[in-house]
């Protein structure tokens, strides 16, 4: 939705707010003469305190200022200010003490009262550098958000689009080596696999997915897992609380799950992964724990493989000071709590 003013608006509060200025004065003291000669006088200072203004917003501050030619800059204001005083007293001279017929008529130019305007002018030269510099702020600040966040929005998708060729890649090895062996449950694998696939290319590419969705996405990724597994590892995957309260980023809770497949799994000792997901007042906590087998070097969160590193930098992202994740690295177990709050 566009919402920048029309220029006539502009114009009409521009005009709203030089009358509401330069009749500060007059509301103030009341002078003689009435509203005509209060005009009569402030009529060159009015127009030339405009014009300086807008001289200076337009032209003198783009083309000096913001370029730090200071000293130009400075020099072109004060030629400014001289020329303007100079003809505020011209006006005074051939115009204002005529009309009024002023018995003592100042001498034009260089008079006592040449420098009466200056207030005037430097105010509106002040105003006019203030606005000018809050505006290019504004606009600077504005682009840099808007960088910011196609930065943001692009690293996120790259982030993203990370998940999926590496889960890919492991779950065809394990399709593989049941192929290999010609087992009956290479079907069944293929199948999950083209279900979990289904939600990777079409949900995945939503911003949000609602909570029951990534659930249905982690148990199919689980059955496929058992059916490779078979009896050799004990899964449990609890579910509490109301899962349709919560949307959250797709694909941001498999690296977990998946980590604990891939480290916690051991042929020759007995293995087993725990994972609990609750939800309590629209806050999800999940909890990923697997065993580690004893011939594998302890596990720290920096060696676990892309995918950790690739979700906690989605965190970081997506939910900067409303995430908690917890690592606990025994020599029996290892142990991750994530926590997305409101």
């Amino acid at each position: 939705m566009n919402t920048e003013r029309p220029p006539w608006v502009t114009f009409l509060i521009n005009c709203v707010i030089w009358v509401f200025i330069f009749f500060i004065p007059f509301l103030l003291m009341e002078p003689r003469g009435g509203i005509p000669s209060y005009l009569l006088r402030i009529g060159a200072t009015t127009v030339l305190t405009v014009i300086v203004y807008y001289l200076n917003y337009i032209i003198l501050i783009p083309k000096y200022l913001f370029k730090k030619k200071f000293l130009a800059y400075i020099l072109v204001i004060l030629l400014t200010l001289v020329i303007s005083c100079i003809l505020v007293d011209l006006y005074y001279y051939f115009v204002v003490s005529v009309v009024q017929n002023w018995h003592h008529r100042p001498e034009p130019i260089f008079s006592r009262g040449m420098w009466v305007p200056l207030f005037p002018l430097l105010t509106g030269i002040a105003i006019g550098i203030s606005i000018r510099l809050a505006r290019e702020w504004a606009r600077v600040e504005k682009e840099r958000r808007e960088l910011q966040g196609e930065k943001l929005l692009s690293e996120l998708a790259f982030l993203k689009s990370q998940v999926n060729p590496h889960f890919l890649f492991n779950t065809l090895n394990n399709i593989c080596a049941l192929a290999r062996k010609k087992s009956d449950d290479t079907e069944p694998a293929i199948i999950k696999l083209s279900q979990i696939m289904r939600y990777m290319i079409t949900d995945s590419r939503q911003d949000k997915v609602g909570l029951e969705e990534e659930v249905e996405y982690l148990n199919n990724f689980i059955e496929l897992q058992k059916i490779r597994l078979a009896d050799k590892v004990n899964i449990r995957f609890d579910i509490e609380g109301d899962l349709s309260a919560i949307q959250l980023e797709p694909l941001l809770l498999i690296p977990f799950v998946e980590n604990a497949f891939k480290h916690g799994v051991s042929y020759n000792d007995k293995s087993s992964i725990n994972i609990e997901l609750k939800t309590v007042s629209g806050e999800l906590s999940f909890l990923v724990e697997n065993s580690k087998p004893a011939v594998k070097d302890t596990l720290k969160l920096d060696e676990a493989g892309i995918g950790l590193k690739n979700v906690r930098r989605r965190l970081e992202l997506l939910y900067p000071g409303k995430h908690q994740l917890e690592i606990q690295d025994s020599a029996s177990n290892y142990l991750i709590m994530l926590k997305i709050k409101k």
